[in-house]
């Protein structure tokens, strides 16, 4: 039974990592209620606003979850918004990246993607060149 569980973990692990190479590099803003671009390099990433506002930290991934998990925690950003953990969903189709978080703070990540013309924030980027 360890086994098992053992080859799972290493496959979790796997995949994180292969979606983690997948995220590296700037993405451009395409659709969205917020016009951003996503940096991410490593595990750091830098969301950056076009209203001025900036965030940074690291994230983690598990993309065996469905919708695939992003945890972002909060390092560099507006004060009371700091050292808070963002709990967001992602996915990749193709060349883009849709990505939509919970409010900072929020005990629990969305369960599925928002409409974009919605309330709850959800952003589609585009790997830029």
């Amino acid at each position: 039974m360890q086994a098992v569980l053992g080859l799972m973990t290493q496959a979790r692990e796997d995949a994180a990592l292969r979606d983690l190479e997948r995220l590296q590099g700037g993405w451009r803003f395409v659709a969205g209620s917020r016009r951003a671009t996503l940096i991410i390099e490593g595990d750091q990433y830098v969301m950056r606003f076009r209203n001025g506002d900036q965030y940074a930290g690291t994230l983690s991934l598990d993309p065996c979850c469905r919708p695939r998990a992003m945890d972002m925690c909060i390092e560099e950003g507006p004060e009371h918004h700091r050292g808070k953990l963002v709990q967001a969903i992602y996915q990749f189709d193709g060349d883009h990246l849709i990505w939509s978080p919970a409010v900072p703070g929020a005990e629990e990540r969305p369960e599925a993607f928002p409409p974009l013309d919605g309330s709850a924030l959800c952003l589609i980027f585009r790997r830029a060149t």
